[in-house]
């Protein structure tokens, strides 16, 4: 059954691991800019340091808070992506921000990390297996289309954060994981849904530290500007986290590919307050317009799950009274 006090006990837990770490770096400033003075870049580093390592304690704490008991070699798709693909995201991530990277490696490492997802998390199962229904062409387009799907995704969301900074985009991204793990949750996967729930607390925590840390930062007049957000960082996390639990939910799980289309799109509706009309509002008037239409295509889905939650599975739950307990269990195919 799930156990709401558990999730939000992960919850909380991951969020005060994430700001911890992040003001306990930035507690460190005042050596990092007097060694740093002339090289204002290597300053900046320090923020997205601090972003990637706060993300990291998050998700480890929130992880083990929840004790999903993940063994390694993982022997599963969500023990992969926990295990394998987002600390691979971390290093990527922060790569990006060494500031003698040069950005086309960057993009580089992203576009071949966003292509090896599917088949890491495909690995094993019937799909890939001489029983499987797929034939060889589909065997090889099915990954390769979901990977270019991530990337595209990907890279159209670090665009618009470029040119709308701050924490909307990263928001828009939480909001998708939070429809994630409710829809994934009502489709039978409890672990599923639930391990984004840490993810979605440590990158909030994240940003909103940062936050606070970068505006104390220009208020002492120290070289910071609102452009130092680090939101690629969260970005990164976030969006791997939430293709990555979509993927599972639809080939492991019983998601449509309607829904999942749907919530991985979602966060890309931010790009309406692009157009004329909106763009030369106040920041934070474009802000609430912007994730209110990334809501409008969630709050369909979770409608939409909710009444099939109750049609399919509420029945099960009726029976035995109130001590009746249903035990749901999603089985790799």
């Amino acid at each position: 059954m799930p156990d709401p006090l558990l999730y939000l006990k992960s919850m909380v837990d991951a969020a005060i691991a994430s700001v911890i770490v992040v003001l306990v770096i930035f507690g460190l400033r005042q050596w990092a800019l007097r060694k740093w003075r002339k090289t204002p870049s290597q300053g900046v580093f320090i923020i997205h340091l601090a972003c990637i390592l706060g993300i990291s304690a998050g998700l480890a704490v929130g992880y083990a808070t929840l004790s999903l008991e993940l063994a390694w070699p993982p022997t599963n798709a969500l023990g992969r992506l926990l295990i394998v693909v987002l600390p691979v995201t971390l290093v990527i991530e922060l790569i990006s921000g060494i500031p003698c990277v040069p950005r086309y490696v960057t993009w580089l490492l992203r576009i071949l990390l966003a292509l090896m997802i599917p088949p890491v998390l495909l690995y094993g199962s019937v799909y890939l297996s001489d029983s499987s229904d797929w034939n060889a062409i589909q065997t090889v387009v099915t990954p390769g289309a979901c990977g270019m799907l991530l990337a595209g995704v990907w890279g159209l969301l670090l665009r618009l954060a470029s040119r709308s900074p701050g924490l909307s985009i990263p928001s828009s991204v939480c909001l998708a994981l939070l429809c994630t793990a409710a829809t994934v949750m009502m489709a039978g996967y409890l672990k599923g849904g639930a391990s984004a729930l840490p993810l979605v607390s440590t990158l909030m925590a994240t940003m909103i530290a940062m936050l606070l840390a970068t505006r104390r930062l220009r208020k002492r007049r120290q070289d910071f500007t609102p452009s130092h957000l680090d939101s690629h960082g969260i970005l990164g996390i976030g969006v791997v986290g939430l293709f990555g639990l979509l993927f599972i939910g639809r080939f492991f799980g019983e998601i449509s590919n309607s829904d999942a289309l749907i919530i991985l799109f979602a966060p890309l509706f931010g790009w309406v307050t692009e157009t004329r009309l909106l763009r030369n509002q106040k920041p934070w008037v474009v802000a609430c317009l912007g994730l209110t239409f990334v809501s409008i295509p969630l709050v369909v889905v979770l409608v939409l799950a909710k009444r099939n939650f109750d049609r399919e599975m509420a029945p099960l739950l009726v029976g035995k009274g109130a001590a009746a307990e249903v035990s749901v269990v999603v089985v790799e195919r």
